[in-house]
């Protein structure tokens, strides 16, 4: 069986959709995931503190918070209009998977340009140029960050990864690097001294 959670309407006619960006993700201990879940109306601190980010822009598209549960799949999407409630929310089924997914993709076209370019096996990527290239906003603090890092730092071809408060350094293990400029490569640091007595 392909089990899953939906939304019913009763005779619908129509399935309106909008264009949506998340913004922010914020991931909640499953029990208040399953509190805010159940009655999106009430004013809840996690909103409350980024209605800045939430809005709607003049092309009709939503800037939105996106809601996950520890331990859930699900999601839900919100544009609270400045307020801090959910006034405009929609329930997402597969969100945890759509986001990792997204993700995945963005750490391969980021690895693949990395190791490309690179000529002595370092590169360093920043959150603007990632915003502007990929269409994906990304910050230390927004939650995308800090998913994107896990995806990239479990990737065989990354030696080391140091967030940044703008980006990522990256150290590629070499032979994944086919473009290295031999007189670029730092020399490796000699072993530390030993006194044997």
């Amino acid at each position: 069986m392909l089990n899953l959670q939906a939304i019913f309407a009763r005779k619908a006619d129509d399935y309106p959709v909008w264009d949506c960006v998340i913004e922010k993700i914020v991931e909640l201990p499953e029990a208040e995931y399953k509190y805010f879940k159940s009655a999106p109306l009430r004013d809840m601190s996690f909103i409350a503190e980024n209605t800045d980010l939430m809005h709607r822009d003049e092309n009709g598209v939503f800037h939105c918070l996106l809601v996950l549960g520890e331990e859930s799949s699900d999601g839900i999407l919100i544009e609270s209009e400045g307020y801090n409630y959910a006034r405009y929310s929609s329930f997402m089924p597969g969100a945890r998977e759509f986001v990792t997914a997204r993700l995945n993709q963005l750490a391969d076209q980021i690895i693949r340009e990395s190791t490309q370019n690179t000529s002595n096996g370092t590169w360093s990527i920043y959150f603007d140029e990632i915003q502007e290239r990929y269409h994906v906003p990304v910050s230390q603090n927004n939650g995308v960050g800090t998913m994107l890092q896990k995806i990239l730092e479990a990737r065989p071809e990354l030696a080391e990864l140091e967030p940044m408060e703008d980006g990522f350094d990256m150290v590629f293990y070499l032979d994944y690097c086919p473009n290295l400029d031999k007189n670029e490569i730092p020399e490796p640091e000699p072993p530390a001294m030993q006194m044997n007595l």
